[in-house]
């Protein structure tokens, strides 16, 4: 969890360094979404990783029913 923490805390310095430094917030701005999508790629390799243990039931029960419908 501390890699997705370190994102979005160096993402926060960056939008209030973007606040703070006008003339550059442009570079400060675009650091932060940097930031941001490598939070949000950590937070996707977590699901990913977590859905590849899952059990059988993860997806649901799977009817006889619904296979007659077909």
């Amino acid at each position: 969890m501390s890699n997705l923490v370190g994102c979005r805390e160096i993402e926060s310095l960056c939008r209030q360094r973007a606040v703070s430094d006008r003339e550059h917030s442009w570079k400060w701005l675009g650091e932060a979404d940097r930031w941001s999508d490598l939070a949000h790629r950590e937070i996707a390799s977590r699901f990913q990783k977590h859905s590849m243990h899952a059990g059988p039931m993860a997806m649901g029960p799977n009817t006889i029913d619904g296979d007659l419908h077909k």
